[in-house]
């Protein structure tokens, strides 16, 4: 055990023995608040551009995504409705850039982390797809296969970005893609090594008793620039930086995109393990966090207070310092070589929060606002017309940054019992009402959450109208 896991020390005592996981797996390590060793190698002090592993993902066109026929027959894209909000798991993310695509990339988004998130908690065994690689059909793991109907290409690829970047608590997913142009269908790959549901199901467990852990430990701490220094300071003590990584691997055996690698096994990552365990910790502990990505490197942009700043833990572990904690998108683009590390990849374009603020602690302490998501503002203009006997036709103006609307009408002003219908479209015509009766309308608009919950505005004001004779 190199110097640095001996001054991080064990909590194998934290933690129940017994496991299926190999020895190396089982190597957990905590971080002594008040004792920081920043000790590193006369190599590390030198440079902090050691390597620059392949960021970009795999995406594999095919013709037609098919289960194959070995997929576990209990299938779990099943029509049932599933709850994120009753998930442990699902707030482990962030939201920022969910809320910041459209209706129907929110859909896609919804749909791939309802997948995961079921494998997350659940005991099913991943289904399997066939892909040609290197002109040989090959078998791979993959979440259950989703359409993407209605987006582009170019849309599908954002939102897999916005998902598998904001949500490393899925850490069984590759960064690879598998999608058909001509069915509009799509799905991601997973890593073997959990496939199997039981298997999967420990390595959840000790990942979440490693969490707590550092959880129990960061709760101890006052103020939000305590908890980011302190888990800056434990992601840099915890994980040594792995040059010999496999990230060209189109199979990922060593999981170097995934927070799994820095935390478990044998604590060796490549940056982005270092953004993804960063951003775990931070919104674990309220502290919203984002990863981003270039063409070779993976960082992070976290909000103190009212504002965004970088943090790049793969660098500061390189280097043993804090140098790269809390800083600007310019100090950043400052100090990279030709190889642009801090310049974000078109996928981030018009997404990535900017950072041009200097860290002030004051201001980082400050009460954040909280939400990325926000319910909207009271409707107003609509209009009712009785066009037909038996039908009144509802039309209103769209309201930006919602997903949908909700239209309520009952017979009398106290609106019990009431009649509703929730739609994206900006009109609806309701039908079946008796000819020449007095009806109330309102209308109000809903934003969709991460959980696909609805977060609902006001009513509008109630509009009375009397179906023609």
């Amino acid at each position: 055990m190199n110097a640095k896991k001996l001054a991080a020390g064990c909590i194998a005592a934290f933690v129940t023995a017994g496991s299926i996981l190999s020895a190396a797996s089982q190597t957990y390590a905590r971080t002594e608040r008040h004792n920081i060793d920043w000790n590193k190698s006369e190599k590390n002090n030198q440079t902090t551009n050691s390597s620059s592993p392949r960021m970009a993902a795999d995406f594999y066109a095919v013709d037609k995504i098919t289960h194959t026929a070995d997929s576990p027959s209990k299938k779990i894209n099943s029509a049932a409705p599933y709850d994120l909000s009753r998930s442990e798991w699902a707030d482990s993310g962030n939201d920022y850039y969910f809320s910041l695509l459209t209706t129907p990339e929110k859909k896609l988004y919804l749909n791939l982390k309802k997948h995961a998130d079921l494998y997350l908690t659940g005991t099913d065994s991943f289904q399997t797809a066939n892909v040609k690689r290197n002109n040989k059909n090959t078998s791979v793991y993959v979440l259950p296969i989703v359409s993407y109907s209605g987006l582009t290409i170019q849309q599908m690829k954002k939102v897999f970005y916005c998902f598998m970047f904001e949500n490393p608590q899925y850490y069984f997913m590759r960064n690879s893609v598998i999608y058909s142009e001509i069915t509009k269908a799509m799905t991601i790959g997973l890593y073997e090594i959990f496939a199997d549901g039981s298997v999967r199901a420990e390595y959840t467990q000790k990942l979440a008793q490693q969490l707590n852990v550092w959880e129990q430990q960061i709760n101890e701490l006052e103020t939000p620039v305590e908890k980011e220094r302190f888990i800056h300071s434990l992601v840099c003590q915890h994980v040594d930086y792995n040059e010999d990584m496999e990230t060209e691997d189109p199979d990922d055996y060593q999981m170097s995109q995934s927070c799994i690698s820095a935390i478990l096994f044998d604590q060796t990552t490549v940056c982005a393990g270092y953004a993804q365990m960063f951003s775990l910790l931070c919104n674990r502990s309220g502290i919203p966090c984002v990863t981003l990505t270039s063409a070779g490197h993976a960082w992070n942009k976290v909000r103190m207070g009212y504002t965004w700043y970088n943090v790049d833990c793969t660098w500061d572990d390189l280097r043993g310092d804090e140098t790269f904690l809390n800083v600007t998108d310019a100090l950043l683009l400052s100090k990279d070589s030709e190889k642009k590390e801090h310049e974000p990849s078109s996928e981030w374009i018009s997404i990535a929060p900017p950072c041009t603020a200097a860290f002030d602690p004051a201001l980082a302490n400050a009460p954040d606002y909280g939400e990325n998501i926000f319910t909207p503002d009271q409707m107003s203009n609509i209009t009712v017309q009785s066009k037909a006997k038996n039908k009144l036709l509802i039309q209103f103006e769209p309201m930006e940054d919602c997903d949908g609307y909700t239209v309520q009408y009952a017979a009398n002003n106290t609106m019990q019992p009431s009649k509703q219908k929730n739609m994206e479209k900006t009109s609806c015509m309701i039908t079946g009402l008796k000819k020449g009766k007095t009806y109330y309308i309102r209308v109000r608009a809903y934003t969709l959450d991460s959980n696909n919950k609805k977060l609902f505005g006001t009513y509008s004001k109630k509009i009375k109208a009397t179906v023609k004779l």
